[in-house]
């Protein structure tokens, strides 16, 4: 019996978060009233009213979603 694996590599498409941001405020307009996305700073999530136990590696950005029907 063969047990052997291989691995491939192949280059993905890593989206911008600007065009993250176009796609879902074009997706959400569909189906919401009202929608704003926009691409802000990250908060400190160990700070209310988040209270993570200890800081972790999150991004820089964060995507936030404001959605009212």
């Amino acid at each position: 019996m063969d047990t052997t694996s291989t691995t491939e590599k192949i280059q993905l498409h890593a989206s911008s978060l600007e065009e993250l941001q176009h796609v879902l405020q074009t997706g959400l307009k569909s189906n919401f009233a009202e929608v704003e996305v926009s691409v802000v700073d990250c908060p400190d999530l160990t700070k209310e009213p988040f209270t993570f136990p200890v800081p972790g590696p999150f991004p820089t950005s964060l995507l936030h979603n404001y959605i009212t029907q």
